[in-house]
């Protein structure tokens, strides 16, 4: 769709001679077909949250999340004589759960015998059994908190990791480096007990996750706690593996040609969409013209939508080099107030400034026609959202464009 604005009281135009004029047009491509490809990780390391749980989603599946954390100490601990331990209580501060009906899930805790190298970048896929975390299990929990709860209390029941904190040597708690090299951390887990299970967003930041020793010495009628901590100098990886065998768009996979009218994408490095623009090649005969801007407009299914499974606040697109791997374009790293990515609830879409992008494009900066849409903050949540394309009966993505031709 063309159209075309020749307005006198731009200024200086009536003075140009008529040669020299310039044509500020428009242009609409909806012909921008869409396919569902998974996404390998997402970087994985020190995020301020983290995600643990595991949920069946009638839509895309299976997702499951865990993570990886160290747990350190705040001051030097004198557990005092005669000393024997109570209980000893993992804490994590949740801020909310995403998915359908929660149901109980099992947690597993296991002590890691390997350090989380902060100097190392891990990714997502991860395999935590690289750790060599050690096979006896410090805990088996069942959890189904209950409406407005904010905190998981997993009891750590393995005596001989009670004792290995309560009975360490002096030097081990007097600094944080010597403490790490004496307990390097845990690898916390779920399994799916009953029910469709949900995501817990965990704030290892919070105060109120924590690893607490409750202990008695030789005081008598005297019960102490001790506080190991979890705050943000804490290295942590989070986890994610997804099963897609029951996915509605499992077929489609990785299929540029499919008769799917919508497209998917989902955080938790879950699916992701990618867009092919066929037409945007036919710019380049067209020059010189100059790209003032150009937006990108992604409509929701709205069918899809489900209060369950909220959609995320916002996306982002991506490129890929020759190797494969995704980076952010360039009109991404100009801020969220230029790229936008943001949903608009009453017009129902994600749009998004990608005015560079095209430009590079049409100058024959960039070969590859095709763009990855994804959830924003991928490695820390798991909102999901499905996008209509060119082939659903409402309409799909389009593209629109605002250009001086020269």
């Amino acid at each position: 769709m063309f159209t075309s604005c020749e307005d006198p009281s731009f200024v200086g135009l009536e003075v140009q001679p008529p040669g020299d004029r310039f044509i500020v047009e428009s242009y609409r491509d909806e012909m921008i077909s869409t396919s569902v490809w998974k996404r390998d990780s997402v970087f994985a390391m020190d995020h301020p949250r983290s995600l643990l749980g595991v949920m069946d989603d009638p839509l895309f599946g299976r997702l499951s999340a865990s993570f990886l954390t160290q747990i350190g100490v705040f001051d030097v601990a004198d557990f005092g004589s005669d000393r024997v331990a109570d209980s000893l209580i993992l804490y994590l501060f949740y801020t909310g759960t995403y998915g359908g009906e929660n149901g109980p899930q099992e947690i597993t805790v296991y002590e890691i015998t390997e350090n989380i190298d902060h100097q190392v970048n891990y990714f997502s896929n991860f395999d935590a059994a690289e750790m060599i975390y050690d096979p006896d299990v410090l805990a088996v929990h069942t959890i189904n908190p209950a409406e407005g709860d904010t905190l998981i209390a997993i009891p750590i029941t393995s005596a001989r990791f009670q004792d290995k904190l309560l009975f360490a040597p002096d030097t081990v708690t007097q600094s944080i480096g010597a403490f790490l090299s004496y307990f390097k951390g845990v690898y916390v887990k779920a399994d799916l007990v009953d029910g469709d299970g949900a995501i817990f967003t965990v704030n290892l930041n919070h105060p109120d996750s924590k690893l607490s020793l409750f202990y008695r010495n030789d005081t008598p009628d005297t019960s102490f706690r001790y506080d190991f901590i979890i705050n943000q100098n804490a290295n942590r990886v989070n986890l994610f593996e997804q099963d897609y065998s029951t996915a509605v768009f499992h077929d489609d996979i990785s299929q540029t040609a499919t008769d799917d009218s919508v497209c998917y994408v989902q955080g938790a490095a879950g699916v992701m969409g990618r867009l092919d623009f066929d037409l945007l090649h036919t710019w380049r005969d067209s020059m010189p013209v100059s790209i003032n801007m150009a937006r990108l407009y992604l409509p929701v299914d709205e069918s899809a939508i489900d209060e369950k499974y909220p959609l995320p606040a916002r996306i982002s697109l991506f490129e890929k080099d020759e190797d494969g791997r995704l980076f952010g374009v360039i009109d991404l790293s100009l801020g969220d107030q230029y790229f936008g990515g943001t949903y608009n609830t009453e017009e129902g879409y994600y749009s998004m400034n990608i005015t560079n992008w095209v430009q590079a494009f049409v100058r024959e900066k960039k070969t590859d026609k095709s763009l990855y849409v994804s959830i924003r903050e991928s490695g820390t949540t798991a909102s999901r959202a499905v996008l209509r394309n060119s082939k659903h009966s409402l309409g799909g993505a389009r593209l629109e464009i605002t250009y001086t031709k020269h």
